[in-house]
């Protein structure tokens, strides 16, 4: 708010400047497409500049004069020479219009007292009634930005009114110029006060309005006979800029992120068509990188304000804008997790750029964004009073249960309750739970959007409030469980709800609407991970690449935009199937079977929160103490033990001794409420995600064969990512089942090896052996490594023929056709799925089987999605990720499934993000349409796997109301039974992850 505050302030002398521009905001450039003085012409400004003014002379011609320094001191973004030129002119030419620019320049620079009065002067002694109103719309601006809302908007509201029939009547062009400069600064400025107070619709109409009068003024000015005076044009020019920005910003709040790279765009053109001084350069890099932020583009956002800072500092005498820049440095270094750096740019603003100045002091206070700088460096008095502060300003703004007002009291109570002393913990715990509570709230729903640093605030908050309520007498921590889901939840859980608002849409048609909606928005967030470097992509990409990612993406964003309104009008509940109310654990209780328990395990950075609920009993809760490090550590030990794609030595020992110390430590202590049930719903988090419950000991000492006191031989067990997302499957599995047993993919062809190959039924572990790091290379020459995979390479992945039993077992087992289910070898091709799901074939299997490699991205050279390894086309060498049936195919796909197996490597890993569940595979059959997934924790080896898969579909055949959990369950007992399997690296690589009923 203080930056387009003290923007306006220099709206006619060039300081209220614009940002932006959306497809070219790569830092170079900026600067390289804004308009400027040549050297030529720089140096005869300088020389204006320079002339003394004359004493003795006509008025005219010392107007003349002054009004020419003026403006070469504008074009040369020099401050200083500026307000030295008008501190001049008032003594000899003492007339309104000078005092009223001269406070302009004073208030930009935090004098607001002198500004002040020189602005009621100018009022004041106006030629004209038309001077009068148009100083008055700039006086109230002005107003604003020192704070003073009330009296600002009780000048501006009437404005509007006065300043139409003003116009109309106007005496002349010039005239009328005025008044539609004034209306459009009138618009401008409450637009700002409209964004100050949460007013999005408002604040955005209003900046609209803002720029229709800016152009018109520009218009009148432009067509003026005699032409315009140069600094005319300049304010009008200005004025078309500043409105610009105001739209930006507008935009940016109300999260139409597509128009507010419109409006950066529509800036660019416009810097380039028309000269503006320097300091808007300065600006435009500081509102790009406002947006940058907001986009999670930390680097790039911190690149952009330090070149705006740097323009600024320059010029010299800019301080709304350095102070605008500082602040954008040192959040975008926070939003890096660069906190030392981000405490010296804060204490930079504070010494260098503010000083003892009362005013910039003010202007540079935000206490929210200081706070977030005093928390990440562990200063939590400092932090807890600014927060404090920020809250009330909150709280005033915007009502006590909005958004902003959750997140400043959270973080007051979470520095609180940081701090350690008794008395401000009991003072914290208040504040962390109405902060929850409000958080949570239906009406605060739009403002879950990962939008800068409000994804690692929330979980913040939320993390201090679970430690809050478990380790403080008289406190149900119980009742916690549907805030640690809510906070939790991820894009498993968005992926599950998607499909069971598809499911719930009343016709095909809107169905249909509905998926678009999705698909676009699923698209943005892609590209937008890309853009932040959180997909495995470059930190910076280039500029092209950029420019094109990011058009594509205000394209989607237009398109949802209009999805959306449709979808709203036709399918009034769909908010409430996105957007779930977090359960409670009544609601939990309600849903589950008598024979069910569901146990939610979370892990945090320095404690394991876990809950157990059952139909018949009292829920239980449990703080276990075990700092995240160490839990990642006996989850790595474990798997290192159970993955055949780690070697030879897999499958020969056992940790049992973590196995029982994570169930002693987790699920024992909760035991009151899962007892006896055979049925287990188990939502776990962080590293626990990347491991089968099945393998935990019951007991200590177990071993590692058929005798050991396995978990899965009490209970099934089913994952789920979240407990809103089960709730979401509960409803998807109420849907009919589709007519046609099987379709299934495998043993593909990868290449002429993989025919010769085949011929050869030696035992393997479905495993490409590479790293995520690695590149990939000619498996006969490790050292020669290639930024692309080729035909050849391609053809030497290991081939999988005992996956072709796999497949026919499980075809025979559900009475499938082989000849027209199965696509095996040459045929086991990416464009057969795709094909099969454009016909609607695919819709109407109620099991589907991908048994082949998988892959995580950065498996293979610029992979950056996960993908199945499919038959090979011929096109390799013109297209390395022909074959590849990746997240992106698999988001498009039409399914109707009871079951998806993936019977590949990895399908279940955690994909490098511990508040994952599955990988971005098993999200994307979820979000195809699957209602449950059986899916892999590592890479298996074949023949046991085989057994596995075509043993669970015989139980779940022969048992016609058999839950999918137990024929697993079953299944596992009759492998680790046989001799050779009794490792639970053949039995337990399988889980079972959504709907685990019939």
């Amino acid at each position: 708010m203080a930056k387009l505050i003290l923007n306006a302030i220099a709206t006619f002398l060039a300081v209220w400047l614009i940002a932006g521009h959306g497809a070219w905001a790569q830092v170079d450039d900026l600067g390289a497409a804004f308009k400027k003085p040549d050297a030529t012409e720089e140096k005869r400004l300088r020389a204006v500049l320079a002339e003394p003014v004359p004493q003795g002379v006509l008025s005219t011609t010392l107007r003349t004069q002054i009004y020419a320094k003026l403006a070469a001191a504008y074009q040369l973004g020099d401050a200083a020479a500026r307000e030295a030129v008008f501190r001049e002119a008032i003594k000899f030419l003492p007339d309104a219009n000078l005092k009223f620019q001269l406070a302009l320049v004073v208030s930009g620079n935090g004098g607001y007292d002198e500004a002040n009065e020189l602005m009621r002067q100018a009022v004041a002694t106006a030629e004209n009634p038309e001077s009068r109103l148009y100083y008055t719309a700039i006086s109230a601006c002005m107003l604003q930005s020192q704070g003073k809302d009330d009296i600002a908007r009780n000048m501006l509201v009437p404005l509007v009114d006065q300043l139409r029939p003003a116009e109309k009547n106007a005496r002349n062009d010039f005239s009328r110029y005025m008044m539609a400069s004034a209306a459009g600064m009138t618009a401008e400025c409450l637009s700002g006060l409209e964004r100050k107070f949460g007013r999005h619709a408002a604040a955005v109409a209003a900046a609209e309005a803002s720029e229709l009068h800016a152009r018109r003024a520009l218009a009148f000015i432009t067509a003026m006979r005699g032409g315009p005076s140069p600094q005319s044009l300049h304010v009008a020019r200005n004025l078309v800029a500043n409105s610009i920005e105001t739209g930006l910003m507008a935009y940016r709040d109300a999260g139409q992120y597509h128009s507010a790279e419109n409006a950066l765009a529509n800036y660019m053109r416009f810097s380039r068509e028309v000269q503006l001084p320097p300091t808007a350069l300065s600006s435009i890099y500081a509102t790009a990188g406002t947006l940058r932020f907001s986009q999670r583009e930390f680097a790039l956002s911190e690149q952009l304000h330090r070149k705006g800072d740097a323009i600024a500092e320059r010029l010299g005498h800019q301080a709304g804008l350095r102070i605008f820049a500082s602040r954008g440095i040192w959040l975008a270094l926070a939003g890096q997790q660069r906190w030392p750096e981000a405490l010296r740019e804060v204490e930079r603003l504070d010494t260098f750029l503010v000083g003892a100045d009362a005013g910039l002091k003010n202007s540079a206070r935000y206490p929210d964004d200081r706070g977030i700088v005093s928390l990440g460096n562990q200063r939590y008095s400092e932090a807890a009073a600014l927060f404090e502060e920020a809250a009330h300003v909150n709280r005033t703004l915007y009502g006590d249960a909005h958004y902003l007002a959750a997140q400043s009291s959270g973080l007051q109570g979470v520095a609180l309750w940081r701090s350690g002393t008794p008395e401000k913990k009991v003072r914290a715990i208040p504040l962390l739970k109405i902060a929850v509570r409000n958080y949570m709230s239906p009406a605060n729903a739009d403002y879950m959007e990962n939008v800068g640093l409000r994804k690692e605030l929330r979980e913040i908050i939320f993390a201090a409030y679970l430690e809050a309520v478990s380790s403080t007498p008289g406190e149900d921590a119980v009742q916690a469980l549907g805030a640690a889901d809510w906070v939790r939840g991820g894009v498993v859980q968005e992926a599950l709800g998607d499909a069971a608002a598809r499911a719930a849409a009343s016709t095909p048609a809107l169905a249909d609407v509905v998926r678009k909606e999705q698909d676009a928005k699923n698209e943005v967030a892609g590209l937008r991970r890309y853009l932040s470097g959180e997909a495995g992509g470059a930190a910076s990409p280039l500029p092209v690449i950029a420019a094109q990612m990011r058009e594509r993406i205000a394209v989607l964003e237009a398109e949802r935009a209009k999805l959306q309104a449709e979808i709203k009008a036709k399918f009034p509940d769909y908010e409430r199937l996105v957007r779930p109310t977090p359960p409670s654990v009544q609601d939990i209780a309600r849903q589950l079977e008598p024979q069910q328990a569901l146990l939610m395990l979370l892990p945090t950075s320095d404690a394991v929160y876990g809950w157990a609920v059952a139909s018949d009993r009292p829920a239980t809760f449990v703080r276990v103490p075990l700092p995240e490090a160490q839990l990642k550590a006996m989850v790595a030990g474990l798997r290192r033990e159970l993955d055949f794609a780690n070697g030879a030595s897999v499958g020969k020992a056992f940790d049992s001794a973590s196995a029982f110390a994570l169930y002693d430590k987790l699920l024992a202590p909760l035991s009151s409420a899962w007892q006896g049930k055979t049925q287990w719903v188990v939502a776990a988090g962080g590293a626990l995600s990347q491991l089968p419950f099945s393998i935990l000991h019951t007991k200590a000492g177990g071993g590692m064969d058929a005798n050991a006191p396995w978990l899965i031989k009490e209970a099934s067990i089913t994952q789920v990512p979240s407990l809103s997302a089960w709730l979401a499957i509960k409803s998807l599995a109420k849907a009919s089942s589709a007519p046609q047993a099987f379709a299934g993919w495998g043993d593909p062809a990868f290449g002429p090896q993989t025919v010769a190959a085949n011929a050869t039924r030696s035992t393997q572990a479905r495993s490409i052996t590479l790293t995520r790091a690695s590149t990939l290379t000619d498996l006969d020459h490790p050292e020669r490594t290639t930024t692309a995979p080729s035909a050849l390479q391609y053809a030497r992945i290991p081939a999988l023929p005992d996956t072709r039993d796999e497949l026919l077992a499980i075809a025979g087992t559900l009475n499938a056709n082989p000849d027209s289910d199965l696509f095996l070898g040459a045929k086991a091709t990416r464009d057969s799925v795709l094909a099969a799901s454009r016909s609607g074939d695919l819709a109407k299997k109620r099991v589907i089987a991908f048994a082949t490699h998988g892959l995580m991205a950065g498996d293979l050279p610029n992979l950056t999605q996960p993908a199945l390894a499919m038959a090979a086309t011929g096109t390799e060498d013109k297209n390395p990720f022909a074959p590849l049936l990746t997240l992106e195919d698999v988001l498009t796909l039409k399914l109707n499934a009871d079951w998806v197996v993936l019977s590949a490597c990895n399908t279940a890993a955690a994909d490098g993000k511990a508040e994952e569940a599955l990988s971005g595979l098993a999200r994307g059959f979820f979000y195809a349409g699957s209602r449950s997934l059986l899916v892999t924790h590592w890479a298996v080896e074949s023949e046991s796997a085989k057994e596995l898969t075509t043993s669970t579909f015989a139980h779940y055949t022969a048992n016609p109301q058999a839950p999918k959990a137990e024929s697993l369950r079953q299944a596992m007992l009759k492998v680790m039974a046989m001799p050779q399997y009794g490792h639970p690296a053949y039995w337990a690589p399988y889980a079972l992850v959504g709907d685990g009923g019939r």
